[in-house]
């Protein structure tokens, strides 16, 4: 058998048993949320110009943060960061990762305790 010949079998062996396991490429990822997340759905619960402070604190939960502001309205802010990772390889010789973080909030806004608007960024 001739040099390159050889070389080529003995390649073609070396990936033979990753090949036959799946191990050529593989990729991963995942996400996790912390904070006060506010699930869209929950949000559209909340109805503007008749859900009062007392349903948007059954429907939604505590807020992360609660303001007043110069008009006399109410701010109240939920918080959460959004981590999302991910990670691959290709036959042991590319090794690839990434991680992202995103903020995002949810905001209702009351006038004399009723919910006035609400939104999320």
């Amino acid at each position: 058998m001739s040099r390159t010949k050889l070389i080529a079998a003995l390649t073609l062996a070396s990936f033979a048993p990753m090949t036959l396991t799946g191990c050529l490429a593989s990729h991963h990822t995942s996400s996790s949320i912390a904070g006060a997340y506010v699930q869209p759905s929950d949000l559209s619960r909340v109805r503007k110009h008749a859900s009062t402070k007392d349903d948007v604190l059954q429907i939604l939960g505590e807020p992360t943060k609660r303001m007043t502001n110069d008009d006399g309205t109410d701010t109240w802010t939920w918080q959460w960061t959004r981590k999302e990772k991910g990670s691959g390889h290709l036959i042991f010789i590319f090794n690839s990762s990434s991680s992202k973080e995103i903020d995002e909030s949810a905001h209702v806004l009351f006038e004399y305790d009723v919910v006035k608007d609400k939104w999320r960024d």
